[in-house]
């Protein structure tokens, strides 16, 4: 068992294995089938809806400020990719990158207070007067550069040894107003994207997914119609240069608000051939209502969905995004962090100690949402699954493997039944307030069979194919 107050690190969990037991040249002997206990959970696969892309993080883990990075890197990254279950980064790119210094380095040697550079990350130069041609040593990526080589390349390095591929997703940041600003320049943001992409091909071999116009643009006056101009210039000018990202907007901290927005940067003539996802944020305005709109636009514009940050977003969150929302990603923030008890919601992963002394606090709202990041993986297929009992809310999905995952909000403790599972052989894994990552014993199914659990308070019950 797991202890809700210490995070012991129990080596690679192996997420969906092959269906059947250890030793493949015994023959699988299937017991008879059991009678149905509990409230009916039904399977329907011929009901397919979202595909999912990835669980998001912010890619920050402490790199750049934690003192002792170092002497955790390593088991936080290893700990991020096999026992969270994200696959997807978000890789940010700071408005300020375009400039006639390099700030960030200037603090790196000690030339400037962090305060200074903190005071110009977000204040742009133009490298040139003609956006058309990019100036040498009018953009430095030496911050951005730094998280790549500190948490995104040693991410995708872990992932592939998994057999799959990180998602990284460029997102622009600016939270200041400057003489010049690239929201009213949309040839000059072009250029701005077409050098950070040239840049991380030159150095380190691979580009960006995906392009998050900005964040949070209501915190930073952009207007829905800026989102669109910047999004067709910088598709184009893309494009020309042989990149074909997915595009993301508009990412408001408002969810009600996020459509309004959403109305504006479409009316930008072409938008639609590049935009590839609507994505809010969950800090203000949010509402069923307004979760069943952002769905239904999405699909009338045949775009997925996304919640792409809310410090503090819990399972219920999660499920109502991808039931309702019916999200493609979904973030609540962090990596990891140095420091803090892993209650705040901030990082999956908060860090103490140093050296020999160094712990890891799995965060008390991943602790669940791990249920979903880990079982259910990119390029998965959401299919019907309906309940009997309001108590029990069943997301189905169905991998690229083949294999069924079931993932049951429980709003209290009880017993229910699975229909319409695959024979095979299924793991059963759940967590709770008070205890997480417990397993009940694997279930072996004939077909027709159901698949009998529990569990002993509110909390989320993971059904898996082995």
């Amino acid at each position: 068992m797991m202890r809700a107050d210490r995070f012991i690190f129990l080596g690679m969990l192996a997420v969906l294995p092959a269906c059947g037991h250890d030793d493949p040249t015994q023959p699988v002997v299937i017991p008879p089938p059991q009678e149905a206990k509990g409230a009916a959970i039904s399977i329907d696969p011929s009901k397919n809806f979202q595909t999912i892309v990835g669980w998001e993080a912010t890619a920050e883990a402490g790199e750049i400020e934690c003192s002792n990075w170092g002497s955790y890197k390593s088991g936080v990254l290893d700990r991020i990719v096999n026992e969270v279950g994200i696959n997807r980064l978000r890789l940010e790119i700071r408005s300020g990158s375009e400039g006639d210094k390099d700030w960030f380095a200037l603090w790196q040697a000690g030339s400037i207070s962090r305060d200074e550079w903190r005071a110009h990350r977000y204040a742009p130069v133009n490298d040139n007067s003609d956006p058309s041609v990019i100036a040498p040593g009018g953009f430095h990526f030496t911050n951005m550069d730094r998280v790549i080589e500190e948490v995104v390349n040693p991410v995708r390095q872990r992932l592939a040894a998994r057999g799959e591929a990180l998602y990284v997703n460029l997102n622009y940041v600016d939270f200041a107003n400057t003489a010049f600003e690239h929201k009213t320049n949309p040839a000059e943001y072009a250029e701005f994207l077409l050098a950070t992409f040239q840049h991380i091909r030159s150095s380190y071999g691979w580009t960006p997914d995906a392009i998050e116009i900005i964040l949070e643009p209501d915190n930073t006056n952009w207007t829905g119609a800026d989102i669109g101009r910047a999004i067709v210039a910088t598709g184009d000018r893309l494009k020309a240069a042989g990149f074909s990202p997915d595009f993301i907007a508009p990412s408001t901290t408002n969810m009600t608000t996020s459509l309004a927005y959403v109305e504006q940067l479409i009316a930008v003539p072409r938008v639609r051939e590049y935009i590839t996802d609507i994505a809010y944020h969950r800090y203000s305005g949010v509402s069923l209502s307004s979760l069943q709109n952002i769905a239904q636009r999405a699909a009338s514009l045949g775009l997925r969905t996304a919640m792409l940050e809310h410090i503090g977003s819990g399972y219920q969150d999660l499920h109502a995004d991808l039931g309702v929302g019916r999200n493609s990603s979904w973030q609540q923030y962090v990596v990891a962090g140095c420091g803090g008890d892993g209650s705040q919601g901030g990082a999956h992963i908060a860090v103490t100690g140093s050296g020999a002394n160094v712990e890891y606090v799995m965060g008390t709202r991943t602790r669940l949402l791990r249920q979903y990041f880990l079982f259910v993986r990119a390029g998965a297929v959401r299919i019907g699954a309906t309940s009997a009992a309001a108590t029990f809310e069943p997301l189905a999905f169905r991998n690229t493997d083949g294999g069924y995952v079931v993932v049951v909000k429980a709003d209290g403790a009880g017993e229910f039944h699975v229909k319409g599972l695959p024979s095979g052989t299924y793991g059963v894994k759940y967590a709770t307030a008070s205890e997480w990552d417990i397993d009940a014993p694997d279930a072996i199914l004939g077909d027709g069979y159901v698949l009998n659990a529990s569990i002993p308070a509110a909390g989320v019950l993971t059904i898996y194919r082995r």
